[in-house]
């Protein structure tokens, strides 16, 4: 099945250069060895999976969901079915399942409370995006590829989204020597390389620079969390400007528009 969808990945890419359907044809044919029928059916529309497994269509949606599981996501193959899991807060949690019922085949996704912890969950099945985030977690590189597909600014903006909304922080800095607390926003994570890719893709879409920190845990059998911070007011002001997040909460809206307009 895994060789099957890299085909399908391939077929995509040369569909989105404009390549003729006899030349695409020949080219996954040759390299990946399926049959030339599948194939003018993948033009035509059909599944390398089949129906029932779940299909994903590249829309800007697809890129918020695939931020938010790089986040606070987990996949699982579990009793012949490919289970993807998103945790967190419940605000969080509905609009992620609004997100991913938009850019999937497997109808309304559902939330749920976490029996036991002040957290919501949403649960689902997708073969199609089970191996999409699992290869993207083992090169988040692939993604590059995936952004400049369609509008590679809003792709990157709803990528950004996704993933603030799951690990992202607007922090309010009260210090007696201000009058005014100070804002900065915080992406955190235990992949520094993840951090990277977001940073770059903040100064592609919305040319701000994000500074990168660590913080060593000293607590055992913990991973060093990176951070991404935003300090800049300029920046700050751009992002929440064109970053509808949840993370900015009604109690601290006062705050930010204090501190932006100091």
């Amino acid at each position: 099945m895994e060789k099957r969808l890299e085909a399908y990945e391939r077929f995509q890419e040369l569909l989105a250069r404009g390549k003729s359907t006899n030349q695409i044809v020949r080219t996954i044919s040759r390299r990946f060895e399926v049959s030339r029928g599948a194939i003018y059916a993948w033009t035509k529309g059909a599944s390398p999976l089949g129906n029932r497994a779940g299909r994903i269509t590249h829309t800007e949606e697809l890129f918020y969901v695939i931020g938010a599981l790089l986040g606070d996501g987990s996949i699982y193959f579990w009793k012949n079915s490919y289970q993807i899991w998103l945790l967190g807060e419940r605000e969080f949690c509905t609009k992620y399942a609004e997100k991913v019922s938009a850019c999937t085949s497997n109808g309304k996704a559902k939330t749920y409370p976490y029996r036991g912890r002040n957290v919501w969950f949403v649960k689902f099945q997708n073969a199609e995006l089970y191996f999409l985030m699992r290869r993207i977690r083992e090169n988040i590189n692939i993604l590059t590829d995936l952004l400049i597909r369609g509008d590679h600014s809003m792709n990157s903006l709803q990528l950004i989204e996704g993933f603030f909304d799951a690990e992202g922080c607007v922090k309010v800095i009260k210090e007696k020597v201000r009058r005014t607390p100070k804002i900065n926003l915080d992406f955190s994570n235990t992949s520094l390389t993840l951090l990277e890719f977001i940073r770059r893709e903040l100064k592609h879409t919305l040319g701000m620079e994000g500074r990168l920190t660590s913080q060593k845990d000293t607590r055992p059998n913990r991973q060093i969390m990176y951070h991404l911070r935003i300090y800049r007011k300029d920046a700050i002001r751009k992002f929440l400007l064109n970053v509808s997040t949840i993370k900015l909460k009604p109690e601290k809206v006062k705050y930010v528009e204090n501190w932006l307009r100091k």
